[in-house]
């Protein structure tokens, strides 16, 4: 698992050594920032950030500022490594928070890009999905990025969001969601 542009391009970053965790794969994630590489990534929310990897590689794109969310320690004791080894420290803000309480209470503003990436088939990007829809926490033209199993069916609207595109590679399905009132 690297950082595949920018910056720090290149720079291996700290992954997990259990098998049940999952991280965004080098071909996936780097599809996945051409599909999204003219949107702004200026304010960037990793939601169900397990390593952190795709926070840092906006940071390492020219992002000004992303937070890491998730409700495990031993993720965010990863993300804090993977952001120290990157430098990224002072455009980092780490929190130990569920995804719901965080959208609810802590989100700081609108975010530009807010990845979705949590565990497959258990319905929690649905909900989060749900969530991201009903509350203002993503930008007039930002984008959701939403990664699930290429096998679960996901709403085309939710709430003030609607579903731009599905892209499929392999196992694993990348949507982009953006907001109905969008300017384009």
């Amino acid at each position: 698992m690297r950082v595949v542009g920018g910056s720090k391009r290149g720079t291996q970053l700290i992954g997990f050594e259990r098998e049940e965790v999952r991280p965004t794969l080098d071909r996936v994630k780097e599809s996945m920032f051409n599909i999204i590489q003219f949107e702004s990534m200026d304010r960037v929310l990793d939601l169900f950030s397990g390593t952190g990897q795709l926070g840092i590689e906006c940071l390492s794109r020219g992002a000004s500022h992303a937070v890491f969310c998730d409700n495990a320690k031993e993720s965010l004791d990863i993300v804090k490594k993977n952001v120290k080894k990157t430098g990224f420290e002072d455009k980092a803000r780490i929190l130990l928070c569920d995804y719901k309480r965080f959208l609810k209470y802590e989100a700081d503003g609108e975010y530009d890009v807010i990845f979705v990436d949590p565990p497959y088939n258990v319905g929690l990007s649905d909900r989060a999905l749900k969530q991201i829809g009903q509350l203002p926490v993503l930008a007039k033209d930002g984008v959701v990025v939403l990664e699930c199993a290429r096998e679960e069916t996901k709403a085309e609207a939710e709430g003030n969001l609607v579903l731009r595109r599905r892209y499929d590679y392999g196992t694993v399905s990348v949507l982009i969601y953006v907001r109905k009132d969008r300017d384009d």
